[in-house]
């Protein structure tokens, strides 16, 4: 899906990769946001758009004149999830609507999981004998 919009001087047309960025720049900035996650696979989007787009952590939905989004997250340890998918929505609410002058009339915010710190596998182990 494209958002279009027509005047007099001619035509704007916003493509669903422009909005995705614009969704997740602004999903990076908000603090407890570790990563994105690709989402669920959906077979009907997988045929009809092709396979690169559906590895995408945003789902543009256009209502009407309106758009819906879903961003799919992993969240850093130790952090809120309510805290954190409130302020991702206002962060991408905020950001599309400045950019593109669409109204966002909502924004779904999907916790894929929790991305823990792995350990350094580098560090050999002591050893205790001479």
């Amino acid at each position: 899906m494209e958002i279009s919009t027509k005047s007099s001087m001619g035509e704007l047309v916003i493509s669903d990769e422009v909005l995705s960025s614009i969704a997740v720049n602004a999903a990076k900035d908000v603090d407890g946001v570790s990563s994105f996650h690709s989402g669920p696979v959906d077979v009907v989007t997988t045929i009809k758009k092709g396979s690169l787009k559906v590895l995408s952590p945003v789902r543009i939905i256009p209502e009407g004149e309106d758009i819906n989004i879903s961003i799919y997250i992993n969240l850093s340890p130790g952090k809120k999830f309510q805290e954190v998918a409130t302020q991702v929505q206002n962060s991408v609410k905020e950001s599309v609507q400045n950019m593109t002058g669409k109204l966002v009339k909502k924004v779904n915010v999907i916790v894929a999981g929790i991305d823990f710190e792995e350990p350094d596998g580098s560090q050999e182990p002591c050893e205790t004998e001479d």
